[in-house]
């Protein structure tokens, strides 16, 4: 059962008449249950000349409030990836949680199976992922409790083969309303754990338009729940 907001709903019926993918998915986000963050996931498409159109994703969160004093975070990541392949161009982090302080740049050639991070060239069979993107991916995919999907994902200069389970239909409440949703859990093939950032569990509405209604971000320091709260 899915509770719904009138503007949401709007939103749905439109979702599949364009052929341009814009929107911008708004979350609050909590830490141990407190509400610490405003996040965005925003995505917009552009043809770039007469090649094939160019997908930008960017995903911003800050923190708000006192938690900006006592554990600051103010994250900011902008993905360039090809519109045919859901492949990287680049990827630019600015990343700043308490400390912790990241910046870098990484530019993508898998024509000549190299992609550039920071100063080092580095050699990768294509294709990879970055993790963001693979937060709409998933939207293109026929989603089904029981599915598995294996796929190499890339951070910084580590390329990682993961697999991605659905598991069963559950209901979830966000500030957007209450879900049926489907829960997509990555693992590494290797059996190895994740160390330190960048796991990413992500639910789905199971409506057409898979609305990532709850995303948890493994952080240096912990995780960060990000809830729906509208759409824009």
């Amino acid at each position: 059962m899915r509770e719904i907001s009138i503007p949401l709903l709007f939103y749905c019926v439109l979702f599949g008449q364009t052929d341009r993918w814009t929107e911008s998915l708004n979350y609050h986000a909590y830490f141990s249950g407190i509400h610490v963050a405003e996040a965005e996931l925003k995505i917009s498409e552009q043809q770039i000349g007469g090649k094939s159109s160019v997908i930008h994703i960017l995903y911003q969160a800050k923190t708000i409030s006192v938690t900006d004093y006592i554990f600051p975070i103010n994250d900011k990541i902008n993905i360039d990836v090809d519109s045919k392949t859901w492949t990287p161009i680049s990827v630019k982090k600015v990343v700043r949680e308490g400390k912790y302080k990241h910046d870098s740049f990484t530019q993508f050639l898998p024509e000549e199976n190299i992609f550039i991070y920071k100063k080092d060239t580095i050699s990768y069979a294509p294709p990879v992922h970055d993790p963001y993107s693979l937060i709409y991916l998933f939207r293109k995919k026929t989603l089904s409790p029981g599915n598995k999907f294996q796929l190499n994902t890339i951070d910084g200069r580590k390329i990682t083969q993961l697999q991605f389970d659905v598991s069963s239909i559950e209901t979830i409440r966000v500030p957007a309303g209450e879900f049926d949703a489907l829960k997509v859990t990555p693992k590494r093939t290797d059996g190895k754990p994740f160390k330190n950032a960048g796991q990413l569990t992500i639910w789905y509405s199971t409506e057409i338009d898979k609305l990532p209604v709850k995303i948890s971000i493994k952080l240096k320091f912990g995780s960060l729940n990000l809830e729906l709260a509208n759409v824009d």
